[in-house]
């Protein structure tokens, strides 16, 4: 069995198929009910370190604001490799079965539900648009000017533009998923972790996972019925890392900066030092993925907005 793992520490520690028999609708989307969350943006601080974990404490003013989505929708569990193979391998360029986890699942589970990483933030995007396209939706995503790696052929650089007023499957923004993780507004806001505040319930992590990915959907969902939100893979999302200070007391729909070289990695993972992590984070102590790497530990989920 290949063990090892790889993963892009940013700023601090991490804040941060789908057809399975029983789903209610194809892709086991749940729709979640708007709402808002309130989160502390500490100040930049001058000279210090990106990767400085002590950040808040010496930041005696910290600002806090609320942060408040529309409707919208996410799917119940992380994108399986089956479900990227049977999307991407009608695209001749694209490598359909990228996943370093590609044989050997623990005991009786199915290696074909088992999430699909090693792919990059833009592979995500390209799921995305093809699986929009092969269900008759409008692409969210442009993506130009593509560049493959040679070896695996995912894509390591390519110009992309989001138009959030089509109605295709898209990446999560950081602030839906945290929203979704922590139970939307069926949180009771007692639990630490996306579920429950016992961790084996809810999560592969370093303790329970044997350095592996999981078959999706086997531990216990959180309130909204969403599941692996704290382990297994932790999931891309769409947002560059939150470089600047949001100068207002309440941001609706944020989609983070306009540009950058790190997207936001969500949900911990089954690997020592990120697994068991916290679905609430603050900006500073957060998880990074250079957006044309690819990494085992990481996958993804998707969303659609609410029409």
């Amino acid at each position: 069995m290949k063990k090892k793992s790889q993963i892009i520490f940013v700023s601090g520690i991490l804040a941060c198929t789908l057809v399975l028999s029983g789903c209610k609708d194809k892709y086991g989307m749940v729709k979640i009910k708007g709402g808002a969350f309130t989160e502390v943006q500490a100040k930049q601080i001058e000279g210090l370190k990106v990767a400085d974990v002590d950040l808040l404490e010496q930041e005696k003013n910290p600002k806090t604001f609320s942060l408040s989505m529309s409707d919208f929708y996410i799917s119940k569990y992380e994108v399986t490799q089956q479900l990227y193979d049977s999307v991407m391998s009608k695209d001749a360029e694209s490598n359909s079965k990228p996943s370093y986890f590609d044989e050997s699942p623990a005991g009786n589970e199915k290696q074909e539900l088992r999430p699909v990483e090693r792919v990059t933030w833009y592979d995500c995007l390209l799921f995305c648009n093809r699986l929009s396209k092969q269900e008759g939706l409008d692409p969210v995503y442009t993506i130009d000017d593509i560049s493959r790696y040679k070896n695996g052929r995912g894509i390591n650089k390519a110009t992309v533009t989001a138009d959030y007023s089509k109605n295709g499957y898209r990446l999560p923004t950081r602030a839906e998923w945290i929203y979704a993780a922590s139970g939307g507004t069926k949180s009771k806001n007692k639990n630490n972790y996306s579920g429950s505040a016992n961790l084996d319930e809810i999560a592969w992590h370093e303790n329970n996972a044997d350095e592996m990915t999981h078959q999706v959907g086997l531990k216990k969902p959180n309130e909204l019925g969403l599941y692996d939100m704290n382990g297994n893979v932790a999931e891309w999302c769409w947002d560059c890392l939150w470089t600047e200070t949001l100068n207002c007391d309440a941001v609706s729909d944020y989609k983070g900066p306009s540009s950058g070289r790190y997207r936001y990695i969500l949900g911990g993972t089954f690997v020592k030092n990120y697994s068991g992590i916290e679905f609430y984070y603050d900006i500073y102590r957060e998880l990074g993925g250079i957006q044309g790497s690819r990494y085992q530990t990481i996958g993804f989920r998707i969303a659609r907005n609410v029409k």
